[in-house]
């Protein structure tokens, strides 16, 4: 039997904010949480949820496939402010 992704808590608050800010958001299961699209550009985005232990940073996996990818790096959000201050950076342009 195939086990549902676990989802971190922090995910609909970012999911939430993130929409609120006029970005597109699908879930995904692997290899990140979210696949979101603002103004033409698609950003990967892993949902974490505290400062330490398996909530604070990718975990291998994700980490590997961060490395290998060739498009643009994962982003990791912990949090609907931290969502909200990445998508006004994204939409001025200030990050890649």
């Amino acid at each position: 039997m195939r086990r549902a992704a676990k989802r971190d808590i922090s995910e609909p608050e970012i999911v939430s904010a993130l929409v609120q800010c006029g970005f597109s958001v699908y879930r995904l299961n692997q290899p990140v949480d979210l696949l979101v699209g603002h103004r033409g550009r698609n950003f990967l985005v892993e949902c974490k949820t505290g400062n330490k232990g398996y909530g604070k940073s990718l975990n291998e996996n994700q980490r590997e496939f961060n490395d290998g990818w060739r498009g643009s790096k994962v982003v990791k959000l912990s949090s609907a402010q931290e969502a909200i201050d990445w998508a006004v950076a994204v939409s001025s342009g200030e990050t890649a």
